[in-house]
């Protein structure tokens, strides 16, 4: 798992990048635990997903974000072990 993203002109924005994976990483740690039922995984993984993820700009000049495809990538991941832990 990428455990390092890019910084890049025009990327997402990292404040909306960290709150979204720290959501996820503290999904995964709750399913660990097993302190949720199936239907609160579901429900936050579902508020999860719709987190947004802006692109880092100010007005219309790029800022430095993450990289998208790393950032896409790396959700990516994290859902797949999401989706593993709860097959188990």
């Amino acid at each position: 798992m990428g455990n390092c993203l890019d910084s890049v002109f025009g990327g997402y924005d990292k404040k909306d990048v960290l709150a979204k994976t720290d959501a996820y990483n503290s999904l995964i740690l709750a399913i660990d635990e097993a302190n949720l039922s199936d239907a609160a995984i579901n429900a936050e993984l579902l508020k999860i997903r719709h987190m947004p993820m802006r692109k880092a700009k100010w007005l219309f000049l790029p800022l430095s974000g993450f990289s998208i495809p790393q950032t896409d990538n790396y959700i990516a991941e994290l859902e797949e072990m999401i989706q593993k832990k709860i097959m188990l």
